[in-house]
This record gives C-alpha cells, sequence and structure tokens, in this order.
C-alpha cells in the first residue's frame, strides 16, 4: 500500500491496524499550537519544573478518574518523551476521544527551540547564566550545557 495515502483516501480493507490515534512531531504541533488544546500527562511535580504554556496537567495514573476534566475536541497529549503520552492516548482513544500523542515530548519540544515555561530551582540560580536554562531543567532535558 502507498504510504503517502491519507486515511480518507484509503477503502477500509486497506485500512491498516494501529494505535487508533495519530502521532505528531514537536514541529508538526507547534503549527497548531496555542489553539491546540495540549494535555501533559507527566507527573504534577514533572509539570512544575517545566511545561508547555498553556498545557493542561493530568497525570497519567489520574487520568482514567479525571475525564470529566478533558475538554472536548481534539486532545494532544504530550509527556517527557513520548511513552506515557502514547499510552495516555490508547487510554482515551478506548474511550472514544479524538487524540493525538507528540513524539519527544516535551523534550523535543524544548530542543526545537519552542517556549517553555519553567520554575526555577533553588541549585544556586545566581549562578545560572542569561539564556541558559536552569541546572534542573537542563537534567529534566538531558541537553548539554554550553
Amino acid at each position: 500500500m502507498n504510504s503517502a495515502l491519507r486515511p480518507d483516501d484509503r477503502t477500509p480493507d486497506a485500512m491498516p491496524e494501529g494505535p487508533g490515534y495519530r502521532t505528531v512531531t514537536a514541529g508538526e504541533l507547534a503549527t497548531v499550537w496555542p489553539r491546540a488544546t495540549l494535555v501533559d500527562v507527566r507527573s504534577q511535580e514533572e509539570h512544575a519544573t517545566a511545561h508547555v504554556p498553556g498545557s493542561l496537567n493530568i497525570p497519567l495514573d489520574e487520568l482514567p478518574s479525571r475525564l470529566a476534566d478533558l475538554p472536548g475536541g481534539t486532545l494532544y497529549l504530550m509527556c517527557g518523551s513520548g511513552k506515557r503520552s502514547s499510552q495516555a492516548a490508547r487510554i482515551l482513544t478506548d474511550r472514544g476521544y479524538q487524540t493525538v500523542n507528540v513524539a519527544g515530548g516535551i523534550t523535543e519540544w524544548y530542543r526545537n527551540g519552542h517556549p517553555v515555561t519553567y520554575q526555577p530551582t533553588p541549585d544556586n540560580p545566581s549562578r545560572q547564566q542569561p539564556g541558559h536554562a536552569p541546572a534542573g531543567l537542563r537534567r529534566l532535558f538531558r541537553t548539554k550545557s554550553t
């Protein structure tokens, strides 16, 4: 089958077995953000340390009990790397939600230069150089300090 075909161009018999949700890159999310509803499924502590501005934090382990907190429409799901958000996408898709997993999570979002709101860490912020992420954020994203 030609993978260049859009899903709506295929016949039902040609539809591949799949997870039932789409996956996009951080760059693709950036084309619809901030208009898209972004749900961050990391822990409250992870979200407090660094998050995409405007994202809704519902940790993966709380997701089944917090369905009422989810807005309608397509939900873009993000975590640290894409693993927990893909689990969330499966959970929500099975419950009838339209979901999109963000591959690479906030790590790729940050590495691609997109905005991140962070809480400065108390590990000596006076040593932080302007334009550099605080040490706690660098650890979170596993980036090299310049």
